[in-house]
């Protein structure tokens, strides 16, 4: 289960909001997002909503299943940016974190070759 946490100002100028979906490359190789949903109406999704005491934010609690297929995006619109899109979780992108911790972890140990306190200290610590 992945938890993403997140502040959205549905109303007024530089509005935002949550959608579902995913993205699509056209013909021309551009990508384009497809909205399938929106996160509080997803049945797979478990979704907390907590609006500000005067409703200008919302601040959301999403949990999303380890098989859930579809990305969830911020989109936040204003009149410089018509529609900007912030990827908040993918599902090709899962395994990314875990490759790239990996690596870090491979890159410390690299740096710390030469000195056999710090590498005692790094291999109880990880």
């Amino acid at each position: 289960m992945h938890r993403i946490e997140v502040t959205t100002k549905p109303n007024g100028a530089g509005r935002n909001w949550l959608e579902v979906g995913h993205f699509e490359t056209d013909a021309l190789g551009r990508k384009q997002w497809i909205k399938k949903n929106v996160p509080h109406q997803e049945s797979k999704l478990t979704v907390d909503r907590q609006y500000s005491a005067r409703g200008e934010t919302i601040d959301w609690i999403v949990i999303i299943p380890e098989n859930y297929p579809f990305t969830l995006v911020k989109v936040n619109y204003d009149r410089l940016n018509p529609k900007e899109l912030e990827v908040l979780w993918d599902p090709e992108g899962n395994t990314q974190p875990e490759t790239a911790r990996e690596d870090k972890i491979k890159r410390i140990f690299e740096l710390a070759a030469g000195n056999d306190e710090l590498t005692e200290l790094l291999k109880e610590l990880l």
